[in-house]
């Protein structure tokens, strides 16, 4: 299994490189996990840490800058509705840091702004992720996850209450999302106030 390559590009496009490791003459294929606007060019030196994702059918490798991005990346396709091409997407617009906050914050609205999640993967990665990323440090201050209990169920709670009230599931993730983006930190009767007070305002 493939854990590291240092080499030269000598292909890339489109969030794809091919690596020749030192001067072997043997070229991989390696999706890199980073902006467009940070892919390397051609002749450029390179030292990726690799993710060796095997499969039926083929393998697969991922590449990453730091080895918490490596790290954050099997964590993430631990979570049902994450695939390898999600979580390379995710890393390509959040760095680790962006992420574990998000995670323990409960902020959906930016987790949603990720190609390819939408807001009930971005919940799952709430509801999965929160527990677990609390014992890693990619983000240099760490938000303490208990001021906000709820979002641990990813307002689960919230959600139901105003389903009983009657909205309608479009009208709940758009207050829920204004929520987020408030910042408010709420408990569950604070949020269902919240969210009745600023429905459809």
């Amino acid at each position: 299994m493939i854990g590291y390559i240092k080499g030269t590009v000598i292909c890339a496009e489109r969030g794809e490189l091919v690596v020749e490791a030192g001067q072997s003459g043997v070229g991989y294929r390696i999706f890199l996990a980073a902006p467009e606007s940070a892919m390397p060019s051609v002749g450029e030196a390179v030292e990726l840490h690799i993710y060796t994702q095997v499969r039926e059918d083929a393998i697969e490798l991922y590449g990453f800058r730091t080895r918490d991005e490596r790290t954050l990346f099997t964590l993430l396709i631990s979570v049902k509705g994450i695939g390898a091409k999600v979580a390379v997407s995710l890393l390509s617009v959040l760095a680790p840091g962006e992420v574990q906050v998000a995670v323990l914050t409960g902020n959906v609205a930016l987790l949603k702004k990720v190609p390819g999640i939408g807001a009930k993967v971005a919940q799952r990665l709430v509801l999965e992720l929160q527990e677990t990323l609390r014992a890693y440090h990619f983000a240099e201050t760490i938000p303490e996850a208990s001021a906000r209990p709820v979002l641990a169920a990813a307002h689960a709670d919230t959600r139901s209450a105003l389903k009983n009230f009657g909205f309608s599931e479009s009208d709940i993730d758009s207050v829920l999302e204004r929520l987020d983006a408030s910042g408010e930190q709420l408990d569950v009767q604070g949020e269902i106030r919240w969210a009745l007070k600023n429905m459809k305002s």
